[in-house]
């Protein structure tokens, strides 16, 4: 009688978490610091540089976090990354329980600190 909805309606998945966090994705061709701006179980969106491509594969890592994934599109300096493993729920739990509470350095923020630190002659902090 009535019209089914299918139980995923859209390109999704998984539901995302909406962020900006800073990260860094590590492949072959390099480390490239990158921003996540937002990620599920299965996947994430990341801000990146150019010399990233699609079909490359690699590890993202943000925050006290990190997992295997390929970049499967790019797109004016976006990619998305499927991950090889679904990440835990704790994980991203976790993600946005720091993010929320801004538990966590951008990129410029440990750039000026390791400048500083080098500047007094700090080895460590």
């Amino acid at each position: 009688m009535g019209v089914e909805t299918p139980l995923n309606v859209g390109r999704r998945r998984d539901s995302r978490l909406r962020l900006s966090v800073p990260g860094r994705l590590i492949t072959l061709t390099g480390t490239h610091k990158v921003s996540l701006r937002d990620i599920s179980q299965s996947g994430a969106k990341l801000m990146v540089p150019e010399e990233v491509r699609a079909g490359e594969d690699g590890v993202l890592a943000w925050l006290d976090f990190e997992t295997f994934g390929t970049i499967v599109w790019m797109q004016k300096g976006l990619a998305g990354m499927a991950f090889d493993e679904p990440l835990p729920a704790p994980v991203l739990l976790a993600t946005r329980q720091k993010f929320d509470h801004r538990a966590y350095k951008t990129h410029d923020e440990e750039a000026r600190e390791q400048a500083a630190d080098w500047y007094l002659g700090y080895k460590n902090r």
